[in-house]
């Protein structure tokens, strides 16, 4: 019987095809080289390591004395869901091929390079000729083409698009998906999986503080000065916050419309009912997500979003708790979902005027062909890891003069559905800013990869220069500002997280051993391994302490804090935070009620919908918009 999910994929992806009975995107039967001379090897196990994204890993390759027999790939560090892609893809390859001539997993590069640099030593180490192998052939590529039909056609694997695809097999759809990388997730699994819980339960809220206290105070004080927001707003926010703690709570205050500015906030602008609806969302996501299976974490702030109102899986590190979800509720939905890994879409199908479906080709050569009845959802995200269109976009960031532009996204946000949708008539609107910053880990360009929460963010001169507390794009300019276009947040035992029973990141030795993070057992001896200077950290960090014990307003308009951001217990610890393009924050234009992609002439284009970033509904909160989307589509 056909399983409820198909993947459909290279072979030795992440997922077996015989497992599920889907149909393949593999490769043909693999040709073994004719090099004149059968190879030859001194048979045994050997093992090498390269770097990968994260940190090595580690290859081990058993040879008899004329083939490779098995490669087994063991990554330190790297994030599971996307290395597994590479690591099953690859492995698979060089045995069936005996090649070393194979092209990188798309979403996968780094992980992809180890592996087949750490090989290269293996086959050395066996007394094998690496020149001939990285000159045999590798799978041939195929010529066929396959022709689909589904209900619903879903363009891009990420928080949104899986959140549409699962909806509608929940609901009975039969589903196909086009993915560019090797792996589902999307930025979800690189952006530390984080979302809005406005409604969480008190045992998940954050104490009440003066510093929390002061900071709604001071925010409801001027918001309307600077943001889309009525005085009637701040009056009913007010209201709603004295109320909560009139009825005898001590944890931290939320409510739909005080979530709202938090966002209007953090993006740096925005309409009143655009936001709203945007926050509003995320009640019905986390109610859904719930249901999965998934269980929260305690809320959190997260940088330039200071309210503690975010959370994220309890099963796994960064948004992979939210794959585990899927990958559970896929195996019991009663429709079906095949996802064509490593096949972007390369054209929109069109029938008098209507999207019929999409056409795209897998990197073995397969060609896909798939009509949906209910019409095709693009769902591929910003375009904040694609210069071309971050350049055209630009308002105020100067990236066209920029040698080259950080992002934290994944591989594949470069603007490819933006392109297709605009190709047939499609249009985009304007967001000032266009683009969101964020601050990530210097060293490897993850956002996981930071720790601190708000501490203290200080330069090489040992000075804070920013409210931590700040906007995302405030931040970051203070860090382009920097030396280096780097400041150093500082933190000790109990501000890094390493000393929580629930820390789920990266282990504090590869951290160190790596860089990401510089330690040190006093805090002369952290200004000294980062090459700050001592006297004027250690006083920076002694009025930084005043304040925050205090929760009195510094110098630089902060005035939220937390207990955890006070600086005493060692070791201490200094994350190096750069900036990088996060969020596109413009998209392709839609109606905001169905989803439906507008062209030039102010008309819905039939049969095409977009979704999550593409149309500018951006984060983990966006899976709300392809959970909506399906609901509108199946429910009836």
């Amino acid at each position: 019987m056909m399983g409820r999910r198909r993947f459909v994929a290279l072979a030795g992806g992440a997922i077996s095809l015989l497992a599920f009975g889907g149909v393949g995107c593999a490769p043909s039967s693999p040709k073994t080289a004719d090099m004149g001379l059968a190879p030859s090897y001194t048979a045994g196990t050997y093992r090498a390591t390269a770097l990968g994204k994260k940190g090595d890993v580690v290859v081990e390759a058993d040879f008899s004395d004329s083939r490779i027999e098995a490669v087994r790939v063991t990554p330190e560090l790297e994030t599971k869901r996307i290395a597994d892609a590479a690591i099953n893809q690859l492995t698979a390859q060089i045995v069936d091929c005996q090649t070393l001539q194979l092209d990188t997993v798309s979403g996968a590069t780094l992980t992809s390079m180890a592996i087949l640099g750490a090989m290269e030593d293996c086959v050395a180490q066996a007394g094998g000729d690496v020149k001939a192998l990285k000159d045999a052939p590798g799978p041939e590529a195929s010529a066929a083409t396959e022709k689909l039909e589904a209900d619903l056609v879903v363009v891009g694997a990420g928080a949104s698009g899986m959140a549409a695809a699962v909806r509608a097999a929940q609901l009975g759809a039969n589903v196909v998906v086009f993915e560019k990388n090797g792996n589902f997730g999307g930025n979800m699994l690189v952006s530390g999986g984080v979302l809005t819980y406005i409604n969480a339960p008190e045992e998940l809220r954050q104490q009440n503080n003066d510093g929390y206290q002061n900071y709604l105070e001071t925010t409801l004080a001027t918001v309307s000065d600077n943001y889309d927001v009525s005085p009637e707003t701040v009056d009913l926010i007010r209201k709603q916050a004295k109320e909560w703690y009139d009825a005898g709570h001590t944890t931290t205050f939320n409510s739909l419309e005080w979530n709202t500015i938090s966002n209007m906030i953090g993006q740096g602008g925005g309409t009143w009912e655009g936001t709203l609806a945007y926050s509003a969302g995320s009640i019905p996501l986390v109610e859904w997500l719930t249901e999965l299976g998934i269980q929260w974490s305690p809320l959190f702030p997260i940088g330039g979003y200071p309210w503690p109102e975010y959370a994220a899986p309890t099963s796994a590190s960064n948004g992979e708790g939210y794959c585990i979800a899927f990958d559970e509720e896929m195996e019991r939905v009663p429709g079906t979902i095949d996802i064509l890994f490593q096949t972007p879409a390369g054209e929109i199908i069109m029938e008098n005027g209507k999207v019929m479906g999409i056409k795209g080709s897998c990197v073995d050569g397969t060609t896909y062909e798939v009509l949906g009845s209910h019409g095709v959802v693009f769902a591929t995200g910003g375009y904040s890891g694609g210069p071309e269109l971050l350049i055209e976009r630009d308002q105020e960031w100067g990236f066209k003069d920029m040698p080259r532009i950080p992002t934290t996204n994944a591989s594949g946000h470069e603007g490819d559905g933006h392109r297709l949708i605009m190709g047939i008539g499609g249009t985009m609107f304007d967001f000032t800013p266009n683009c969101m910053l964020c601050i990530m880990n210097a060293q490897d360009s993850s956002i996981e990869g930071l720790i601190g929460g708000n501490g203290p963010l200080v330069n090489l001169q040992g000075q804070r220069v920013v409210n931590e507390t700040g906007s995302r794009n405030d931040i970051c300019r203070a860090i382009m500002d920097a030396d280096g276009a780097v400041l150093y947040r500082i933190s000790d035992k109990n501000g890094s997280g390493y000393a929580r029973e629930d820390y789920m990141g990266e282990p504090e030795e590869s951290m160190v051993k790596y860089q990401r993070v510089y330690r040190g057992n006093t805090l002369e001896e952290l200004a000294e391994a980062i090459g700050a200077d001592k006297a004027a950290l250690v006083a920076t960090i002694e009025d930084f302490n005043r304040h925050a014990e205090s929760s009195e307003t510094d110098d630089l308009g902060r005035s939220l804090y937390s207990a955890s951001d006070v600086i005493k217990e060692p070791p201490f610890y200094a994350c190096p935070n750069t900036w990088g393009t996060h969020i596109s924050l413009d998209g392709i234009s839609t109606n905001p009620e169905t989803y439906a992609v507008i062209s030039t002439t102010g008309e819905e284009i039939p049969g095409l919908y977009a979704i999550g970033e593409l149309a500018g509904l951006n984060g983990v909160n966006c899976m709300y918009y392809g959970l909506d989307l399906a609901n509108q589509m199946f429910e009836a």
